[in-house]
């Protein structure tokens, strides 16, 4: 185990079948398939449900997680390609077995070797805060420093695999101060047996886990009491080892990055969420009768997670004019929200957000067919979106209004865009091209027979013709 000196301990595809057939055919689910040969061996990826939240998101790029550890091994084959930042707040930046096995659980990527990291798609800054190689200790002003470099850096969540039995008032107000600015912060409870969670994981603005085995009972060694309101596995974990190793650990330390994985798959897809918000979220997990703590649930933490932005519309619009559209902003404050029409990936046009619009773009009113509102949510650093799709019933249909607007002018009313031809007595053309809804003037002569053809551009519309009678 690792402390600081003031007695900060580290709690250390399968296709669908295609056939003709008699009876129905069995149709398969495509979810998310890993494929990294040690996955087998992680059973807390299992375990935790966090396989099953990897349908819906594996992380998303403008969440950093911040790791305050010691240094994690920088030339391992699954940290190589980690968009991560190096910092050493003490010492060299060499690398040690605790960190390079914390950020392993979080961090290692998805890619067809070793293990399987819980949220591999975030963005990692690495801050070493021990003394040197294998250092056991450090000290809570050093933490403090790295605490606040990290929110300087714009950390979403700070993982703290350490603690210790004193208070300090120096690292308590540092994580005080980011948590004031939106910064959740996680810490493992300790590795003594104890009913003493250590500090500063029994702070009120910090996260606390302890630690269950593969059977879900609490690990032997994990500090617990009332401070603790989420476990996590961290008994016989898979993770990296330096120098291109896979280890296996116990230790709160390997709970609280499980849990930092998890958080940082819902601020995915909620990154507007306060710490209080996500506090709120994992009271309301499930708990065994009498506890006081959940086990982590990353699918059912995501199946929680309030969305940044709601769209409701009905599933069928059968009116050019639409009035029964709304956008709501989640639980965010102070975010613009955009509304857009698409026509598959194609953005038709840009939408007033709770308000009437029509169905009419590009010069036409639009055919039949199956559309998509987007919504967006954005507060200057986050942006995020939803979509909803709806069935439309054009019943708009084709027509030519003729009347004479002088001696030398037509004026012709389209209600659908298309090619507009014009004919004389004898079958000349004396008119022929693209024209959008709506009126326009076109030069003839009103005393003689004309025949107007309307070919629409909305291939589910016939062509219409219209005859002029002087």
């Amino acid at each position: 185990m690792k402390r600081l000196l003031l007695g900060l301990t580290i709690a250390a595809f399968i296709s669908p079948l295609h056939s003709y057939a008699e009876k129905p055919v069995v149709i398969e689910k495509h979810s998310y398939q890993v494929s990294e040969p040690k996955y087998k061996n992680q059973y807390y990826i299992n375990q935790s449900e966090t396989n099953k939240a990897w349908n819906v998101t594996r992380g998303s790029s403008d969440i950093l997680v911040a790791l305050i550890d010691s240094s994690a091994d920088r030339t391992h084959s699954e940290l190589k390609s980690v968009p991560r930042i190096l910092n050493s707040m003490k010492g060299p930046y060499s690398a040690d077995y605790h960190g390079t096995h914390t950020s392993g659980i979080m961090a290692s990527k998805h890619n067809k070797s070793g293990i399987a990291g819980m949220a591999p798609s975030v963005r990692y800054d690495f801050y070493n805060v021990f003394y040197g190689k294998n250092s056991e200790y450090t000290d809570s002003w050093t933490v403090a420093k790295a605490v606040d470099k990290a929110v300087a850096n714009g950390a979403t969540i700070i993982n703290l695999s350490l603690g210790g039995d004193q208070y300090d008032k120096v690292l308590a107000n540092s994580i005080k101060a980011a948590r004031s600015k939106g910064i959740i912060i996680v810490a493992s409870s300790g590795n003594d047996s104890s009913n003493k969670v250590s500090f500063p994981a029994n702070m009120k603005e910090v996260v606390a886990v302890g630690a269950v085995d593969a059977k879900h009972r609490i690990a032997s060694f994990s500090n617990m009491n009332k401070d603790v309101k989420i476990v996590a596995p961290g008994v016989s974990i898979l993770s990296l080892g330096v120098k291109n190793q896979y280890v296996y650990m116990d230790g709160t330390s390997m709970a609280a990055p499980m849990v930092t994985s998890a958080l940082a798959l819902v601020k995915s897809v909620n990154p507007y969420l306060t710490p209080s918000e996500i506090d709120n979220l994992i009271a309301k997990m499930p708990r065994a009768n009498g506890k006081s703590y959940t086990e982590l649930n990353t699918k059912r933490l995501l199946d929680a997670t309030p969305q940044p932005v709601i769209v409701t519309a009905p599933q069928n619009i059968v009116e050019p004019y639409v009035r029964n559209v709304q956008v709501k902003p989640g639980t965010a404050k102070k975010v613009k929200t955009s509304l857009a029409l698409y026509q598959g990936s194609k953005k038709l046009k840009t939408l007033p957000v709770n308000k009437e619009f029509t169905m009419f773009a590009n010069g036409d009113w639009l055919s039949s067919g199956q559309y998509k509102l987007v919504a967006k949510v954005s507060d200057g650093t986050f942006k995020r979106q939803t979509s909803k799709t709806f069935n439309y019933v054009n019943h708009m249909k084709s027509r030519i209004r003729i009347s004479a607007k002088d001696k030398k002018t037509f004026e012709v009313d389209l209600s659908r865009k298309g090619n507009l031809e014009v004919r004389d007595v004898d079958g000349k053309i004396i008119f022929s091209g693209k024209r959008p809804v709506g009126t326009f003037f076109i030069n003839g002569d009103p005393t003689k027979t004309m025949t107007f053809i309307l070919r629409p551009d909305d291939r589910n519309e016939k062509s219409v013709k219209t005859i002029y009678y002087p």
